[in-house]
């Protein structure tokens, strides 16, 4: 790796740390400057705007959850195995960035066009097969019918929740950094049996 590229993946780390934390309103230049331990005059030689180091770390941060989501969706694995994916993607994905979740759903309510104009580009749509297996199980006589992209908020929005809401998941249950980290990890595994059971016929 040439030096300029180094330093370009140094730049955009700290960005990505600033800016999940403070968001594009609360972040400055020079904050990532700092974090990158690199002068302000060298940050703006490899970006020339916020906006534009902005817009590459937003949509990193975007293009790693959406596409891996669809892909386990259209998998030829079962149904429940693939929500038991789904958790596990997003519970590793956000213990690794943890101010990740808040800083997605914030900056798409944020700037709505240029995130559904992203979201468009990297033709982000629910897979068929994820619909036929769904179809396949209420025509067994296993589940109720749901509509699938039902069924995938409530897995989303299982997993998300109190992620988002972490500040106040942790003043309600007062649970410090670790206990809210166990939390999550007991959380983790109820997850996909509370999917199931509520759609149980």
């Amino acid at each position: 790796m040439t030096i300029e590229k180094e330093t370009e993946e140094k730049i955009f780390n700290a960005a990505q740390t600033v800016f999940q934390r403070k968001g594009f309103d609360g972040a400055r230049m020079q904050e990532i400057a700092d974090e990158a331990d690199i002068n302000k005059s060298m940050l703006h030689y490899y970006y020339r705007s916020k906006e534009k180091l902005f817009r590459k770390v937003f949509q990193a941060g975007a293009a790693a959850i959406f596409p891996v989501i669809m892909k386990i969706l259209g998998s030829e694995i079962s149904l429940r195995q693939k929500v038991e994916e789904i958790v596990e993607f997003y519970y590793s994905t956000f213990r690794s960035n943890p101010f990740l979740p808040a800083f997605v759903v914030h900056e798409m309510n944020r700037n709505p066009k240029e995130f559904t104009e992203f979201i468009m580009s990297l033709n982000i749509q629910i897979p068929e097969k994820f619909g036929e297996q769904i179809r396949m199980e209420v025509k067994a006589g296993r589940m109720m019918f749901v509509e699938p992209q039902h069924f995938f908020l409530n897995v989303v929005s299982l997993c998300m929740m109190p992620m988002i809401a972490r500040q106040m998941v942790q003043a309600i249950f007062r649970l410090d950094d670790e206990h809210y980290w166990d939390f999550l990890e007991v959380r983790k595994t109820m997850i996909t049996k509370i999917i199931f059971s509520g759609i149980q016929p």
